[in-house]
């Protein structure tokens, strides 16, 4: 599931450099824009009820009914039905208003710009419908511990925008790019509902909203979505405040973020959705210490693999952008201000991939409260560490408020949880945590006497000289990072080098 996640992110990297290259400006900025409020629908409305509430829920009634299924497939069409009702008039609700909301979420952008957030996001409200079925599928597939159709879905998203930016916007205009939002969400649904039906899935007009399991799944739902719906509030609010500033500062902002998405989205996201329908399933047949033992283990692999991440991204900030974005109409104002942006945000990169796995313990666990009373907390320090950090950082002060934000709200979360659990072994992950950053340290070392090595080597000038410098530089750090954990008997760091023994062994 990793690796589908780096092809995943590879994609949406190459989605971004592509609309970089030909629509940075005041067309990136009102694309980006577009986004806030269908991610907010899909985020809020979607996302918060699989998230917390379906898993565990759809988990146990499998368990519970064991060969007959058919109670569980009810749930699932009581909440096909009632999802298609409310997000059918949510988002004709949306598309009449939208004209309003564009001055909420780019209050900053001038008339013409936002004329264009307005013909964008009608046309994107399609997606949110599309991203329902799918997701709700992907939790259906996750229950089965089937993670294939999940983790390559994103890759045909992206595919659909790259294709739209390229293809439709030439014949369409700037609205292609909207085209290839809802053609990517339509081919996202697509992949994963053969795997449904082969789990024996059958859509049955069928809607009991008395069931038990409805119940529950909405008192296990208010929580979370309201904490996503924190959480979406802040993303509207630092889109907002970044319409004020300089003209692409929104677009600086977006991109900035979705580099350092990369790795939390391969490790920190990936790997918790991974264990979540375990972590599920064991607590309703009450094991805890394998609960508990799960979390740690994750927590551990998440650290292992986020820590060098960052620390290398900071090191090649400014080569990762010019490979990057580094096209066509990004300019260099453009690139100066990603690079401070993706410095900043770098330190927070820990904390926004262990959130993942804690998040997801604690629904495992079926309490939903907690991060939403966390998450709370988190908004109102984000929002008040942005308003003033902009003052003297520009879109930089963004990044850094949410990555302070991120990692008090991680620490929190990740004491709160070791007293749910009676404890964590709190030595032991510090102890590993101190010898994964002093691995961390001496591979930035390694890495910058190799980029400076480089620079006397290559010419940075050149796409070719450019790549080559950051490959060679991250190589050589990776395989200092993986000596210097091995020395220290870090355990992961065995299983990452044990294919290659095999290798080596059937070589011989």
């Amino acid at each position: 599931m990793a690796v589908a996640s780096l092809v995943s992110r590879l994609f949406g990297v190459m989605r971004d450099s592509v609309i970089a290259a030909r629509y940075a400006g005041d067309i990136s900025d009102a694309y980006l824009a577009a986004f806030v409020i269908p991610d907010f629908i899909f985020n809020l409305l979607i996302l918060g009820a699989l998230s917390s509430a379906f898993i565990p829920i759809f988990t146990e009634y499998l368990q519970k009914t064991g060969s007959d299924k058919e109670e569980a497939w009810g749930i699932v069409n009581s909440l096909v039905n009632l999802g298609v009702m409310l997000l059918a008039v949510i988002l004709l609700a949306v598309a009449v208003f939208a004209p309003t909301l564009v001055h909420l979420v780019a209050p900053g952008f001038v008339t013409d710009k936002k004329e264009m957030v307005v013909v964008l996001m009608r046309v994107m409200l399609l997606s949110p419908l599309f991203f329902g079925f799918s997701n709700l599928a992907g939790g259906i597939l996750n229950s089965f511990k089937n993670f294939f159709a999940y983790a390559i879905a994103p890759i045909l998203y992206n595919l659909g925008i790259i294709a739209g930016a390229i293809y439709l916007v030439p014949k369409f205009g700037y609205i292609g790019l909207a085209y290839g939002v809802v053609g990517g969400a339509c081919l996202h649904m697509l992949v994963q509902l053969p795997g449904v039906f082969a789990f024996g899935y059958r859509y049955r007009l069928h809607m009991n909203l008395r069931h038990p399991a409805i119940q529950r799944m909405a008192m296990l739902m208010i929580p979370r979505t309201i904490g996503i719906g924190v959480t979406q509030i802040s993303t509207i609010i630092n889109t907002a405040i970044a319409s004020t500033l300089a003209g692409g500062a929104v677009s600086v902002f977006k991109w900035a973020d979705n580099l350092q998405s990369l790795p939390i989205g391969i490790f920190g996201v990936s790997f918790a959705v991974a264990v979540f329908p375990t972590l599920a399933e064991k607590y309703s047949l009450k094991k805890i210490d394998e609960f508990k033992e799960d979390v740690v283990q994750v927590l551990r692999q998440v650290m292992f693999f986020i820590v060098p991440s960052m620390l290398l991204y900071w090191l090649l900030r400014a080569q990762i952008v010019r490979l990057v974005f580094g096209y066509g109409l990004f300019g260099w104002d453009y690139t100066r201000f990603t690079v401070s942006a993706l410095a900043f945000f770098t330190f927070g990169m820990l904390g926004q991939s262990i959130i993942h796995l804690l998040a997801r313990s604690f629904y495992a666990l079926q309490d939903t409260k907690t991060p939403l009373l966390v998450s709370i907390g988190s908004l109102g320090l984000n929002v008040g560490l942005a308003l003033i950090l902009v003052q003297y950082l520009d879109v930089v002060g963004l990044a850094a408020a949410i990555s302070i934000s991120a990692t008090v709200n991680a620490g929190l979360l990740l004491v709160i949880l070791g007293r749910r659990l009676g404890g964590l072994p709190w030595r032991g992950l510090s102890e590993y945590l101190v010898k994964i950053i002093f691995a961390g340290f001496i591979m930035t070392g390694a890495g910058y006497l190799m980029l400076r090595v480089m620079n006397l080597i290559v010419t940075t000038h050149t796409v070719i000289g450019l790549f080559a410098q950051t490959v060679v530089t991250a190589g050589v750090a990776v395989l200092v990072y993986l000596a210097i954990t091995r020395v220290l008997k870090i355990p992961e760091v065995s299983r990452i080098l044990s294919p290659f023994r095999r290798l080596v062994r059937v070589g011989k």
